[in-house]
């Protein structure tokens, strides 16, 4: 009986000690996970590897708080909190930076498909090509074309709604048959560079 109550207090103090390590244990659970849920619409959409990484973390530090591991759950999620911040400040700035190419691509793209299409009507009209030109090479150029315009202004639309990610990718894929284009059909577009200042 004795032993019992020498030991009681010592139980009693261990269940205090444990109690006073969740509550702060679960309010920075509380903390991180409204932090990461207030980050989620730009840090998963524009970086998505850091997106995974910070939802496990917040997935093991849960875990460590219902096994009763107070401490190393308030460590977790503390922890949590500037790796959060720092994944909407990359967020940010890969917006940014796909706003940027696009708004690169929207300057000069729109003209060189015009300039292209006027072209491939002058080469349409020639009775006799450029060396290294054929009229099938003209025609299909001309049937695809559209196509090539549709698909930009699809990856316009995409921008235009807020859909970054799609709009750079279809893009540079626009960019690259473009480019391929102009090699084509109007290769002094690209060889007479004009000079540095």
């Amino acid at each position: 009986m004795r032993s019992i109550k020498r030991i009681l207090p010592i139980l009693l103090l261990a269940a205090f000690a444990a109690a006073c390590g969740k509550a702060p244990a679960e309010a920075a659970l509380k903390a991180s996970d409204t932090a990461l849920e207030a980050a989620r619409p730009q840090v998963e959409k524009f970086v998505p590897a850091e997106w995974k990484s910070l939802s496990d973390e917040s997935a093991a530090a849960r875990a460590e708080f219902e096994k009763g591991n107070y401490k190393e759950a308030l460590t977790a999620a503390q922890g949590l909190l500037p790796k959060i911040q720092a994944a909407v400040t990359a967020a940010g700035a890969r917006k940014q930076e796909l706003t940027a190419s696009f708004e690169g691509m929207k300057a000069s793209l729109p003209a060189t498909l015009d300039a292209l299409g006027k072209q491939l009507e002058a080469y349409a009209a020639m009775k006799k090509l450029p060396a290294g030109l054929d009229k099938a090479t003209v025609t299909a150029a001309q049937a695809d074309l559209p196509n090539v315009t549709q698909a930009w202004g699809e990856a316009t639309t995409a921008f235009e709604s807020g859909d970054l990610m799609k709009a750079v990718d279809s893009g540079m894929a626009v960019k690259g048959k473009v480019e391929a284009m102009v090699k084509t059909f109007m290769p002094t577009a690209t060889a007479q560079a004009p000079p540095a200042s």
